[in-house]
């Protein structure tokens, strides 16, 4: 009995040369539009093996063919481009098996790796006669080039795989750390950087946005800057937001560092990173006040979330959910911002009047506080617009037993304009800016959460409304 690493197919079967298969099967149906399920099969043995689906028969990948009795089979040992207009009067194919996966009319292109014929690409359709001849011609004369690109992939792997491999086994040997032993560990990683960008280009930078990330989750390069969140009817400080800082390299806002994150599968975790280095502050607010945090759809259920809050007094905590992002299920947000109100937290949705927030999501969430993105702060004052749409979220506010916070106030002009509206809160440059908690606690010492009267000050070049 053969070993399945000396069948043809098997040389085909590793891991990058399936990455370049699966890219084949979905472009193989944006080729040929009347494709419902484009598949490759390689063989081992007496059968043919699906590998990668594309389409309707996705969940068939490990299904084995018989090489006797089927169209791909035929087109295996043929080395010809082989079509099906039905599956019910054809005598090549397997008509029981055809019938259960509703496969009636196909194309099997044989793909060779040197002069071995070794698998099948196969569009099908539920529809007889849905390839014609044109896209029958097309597929044939793409089968050198598809063999070509997947052997050459494989071979290529291989050889990458072996290059790292001995550039490991030589810095394994070099292990003084004088310059030579440097210079060989900037050519190994020269090396690597090269190979990884011929193999799947982005692979490096996506290391590297790894590396930054998982830096800052080892305790590098993370502060916490905490914003005034001020009660606009008796001017005291109501509680305030935790907002994250990076020192690393490359500069740039908090917002990017998050979406990088979430890029390569570390959103959570830095999300989580900057909740728990903000509630170790919480013992330091003034009394009787609040702190924020924000955390997306997706990590509001997490159970390191709910352990956080359990480990401090949580209802002086309120969890902000950014709504940048589209929620796809809200009954499981719904659940897990149960949980939240279970610990004693309370629910703000922040950001409203951008992204995606809106009246639907408040009334699915009830949230505690909703806050007024700056999109409708700024120019409140001048706009009838923005005031309109404003006040109708006090309006929807105070019918459902919320609060409204308007985020962004920078001018007297602004402020005025949502205290006459019925605004309750209010957070923004013109009230506070961020800054580290010492200088929060010590702003407040002499008169815990009182501050002057923001709405007597007028900002240089500013003119107060009548």
């Amino acid at each position: 009995m053969s070993n399945a690493a000396d069948l043809p197919g098997a040389v085909l079967n590793t891991p990058d040369a399936l990455f370049l298969m699966r890219r084949v099967v979905n472009q193989a149906l944006t080729l040929i539009p009347a494709g419902e399920t484009a598949v490759i099969e390689l063989a081992g043995g007496e059968v043919l093996t699906r590998v990668c689906a594309s389409g309707t028969l996705q969940h068939g990948v490990g299904t084995q063919i018989p090489l006797s009795g089927s169209l791909s089979g035929l087109a295996l040992r043929t080395g010809a481009t082989l079509a099906c207009d039905d599956s019910a009067v054809d005598e090549r194919v397997d008509k029981d098996a055809c019938r259960g996966v509703d496969l009636v009319s196909m194309v099997c292109v044989p793909l060779r790796r040197g002069a071995d014929v070794v698998g099948v690409l196969k569009l099908s359709s539920s529809r007889s006669h849905a390839f014609d001849a044109q896209a029958v011609a097309l597929l044939s004369s793409l089968a050198a080039f598809i063999s070509d690109a997947i052997a050459g992939w494989a071979d290529l792997a291989r050889s990458a795989a072996a290059v790292l491999a001995i550039d490991r086994l030589t810095n394994d040997r070099l292990i003084d750390l004088n310059s030579m032993t440097r210079n060989r560990w900037e050519e190994s990683a020269a090396t690597e950087q090269f190979v990884a960008n011929v193999l799947r280009p982005g692979t490096v930078d996506d290391r590297d946005a790894r590396r930054r990330v998982e830096s800052v989750l080892a305790g590098h390069g993370l502060s916490m800057l905490f914003q005034p969140i001020m009660d606009l009817k008796t001017d005291r400080l109501a509680g305030c937001e935790a907002l994250a800082r990076f020192a690393g390299h490359p500069i740039r806002p908090p917002e990017a560092w998050f979406a990088e994150a979430q890029r390569v599968g570390l959103g959570a975790e830095l999300q989580l990173a900057a909740a728990r280095a903000a509630l170790t502050q919480l013992p330091h607010l003034p009394p009787r006040t609040y702190l924020a945090i924000n955390v997306s759809h997706d990590v509001v259920g997490a159970p390191e979330l709910l352990r956080l809050l359990h480990d401090v007094d949580s209802q002086r905590v309120v969890v902000e959910l950014t709504e940048h992002l589209q929620v796809a299920d809200y009954p499981a947000l719904i659940s897990a911002v149960r949980g939240i109100r279970a610990s004693g937290a309370r629910l703000a949705i922040d950001d409203t009047g951008a992204g995606y927030a809106g009246f639907s999501s408040i009334l699915k969430l009830a949230p505690d506080l909703i806050k007024l993105d700056r999109i409708l702060t700024t120019g409140i004052d001048v706009d009838p617009a923005r005031q309109a749409l404003a006040g109708a979220l006090v309006t929807f506010a105070t019918a459902t037993g919320a609060k409204v916070i308007a985020e962004g106030v920078e001018t007297a002009g602004e402020l005025d304009a949502i205290r006459q509206l019925g605004i309750g809160y209010g957070q923004g440059y013109f009230l506070g800016r961020a800054g580290p908690i010492t200088r929060l606690t010590r702003q407040w010492s002499k008169s815990p959460a009182l501050m002057p009267r923001p709405a007597s000050r007028v900002l240089p070049g500013e003119h107060r409304d009548a």
